[in-house]
């Protein structure tokens, strides 16, 4: 009898994975840790691994409602007619910088050298022009840029090696930007980006 319920188990375990399969392995986890509460008894267990699964499927489809939706970012004015962003780079560096649609790649002023401890004798060297003149600068891939929940992995920056003023912290140019489908609404001063398919 033991064995038939430990057959019966197992079966049910196996069409319950294959009818799941889709899922993320957290929800994978939570509905195993359900099907083993399950099969103890336990009324506690199983209280709490349905309070867990239910707990993660919301967040999940938060997350899907966000993919579809997008995250929207509201903007801060600078009083120049430029709309800022807070940006988190690395995971270590806050910026506020000039959300710039014809700018193909983010810029960073020069004190992002050591907000992100880089090496800049590393990179190849050369000049960009920006609105104030021509600024020698490097051009690095940062690991991650994030604007309010939107994170982007591989982002190519530009890091002026000298003083610019004018462009705040820097600007949140397409190298970001591209990778989400985005719309800039200036009136509403937010930036709704979406993920691309």
């Amino acid at each position: 009898m033991r064995i038939l319920l430990s057959s019966l188990i197992l079966i049910s375990l196996l069409m319950f994975t294959a009818v799941h399969a889709d899922e993320p392995d957290i929800i994978k986890a939570d509905r195993q840790a359900l099907a083993e509460a399950n099969a103890s008894g336990s009324s506690s267990k199983i209280i709490a691994a349905k309070e867990q699964l239910s707990d993660d499927l919301g967040k999940l489809e938060d997350q899907r409602r966000e993919d579809v939706e997008g995250v929207t970012i509201p903007l801060v004015p600078d009083g120049q007619g430029h709309l800022l962003a807070d940006v988190l780079i690395n995971n270590t560096a806050h910026a506020s910088l000039v959300v710039d649609t014809g700018s193909p790649v983010v810029m960073l002023n020069s004190s992002f050298i050591d907000k992100l401890g880089l090496d800049v004798s590393q990179y190849q060297k050369g000049y960009v022009e920006v609105l104030n003149g021509k600024h020698k600068a490097v051009e690095v891939s940062l690991d991650n840029v994030k604007v309010g929940e939107a994170l982007a992995q591989d982002v190519s920056a530009t890091i002026l090696l000298d003083d610019s003023k004018g462009i705040a912290d820097g600007l949140l140019g397409l190298s970001y930007l591209s990778k989400f489908h985005f719309v800039l609404d200036q009136t509403g001063q937010k930036l709704i980006l979406r993920k691309s398919e």
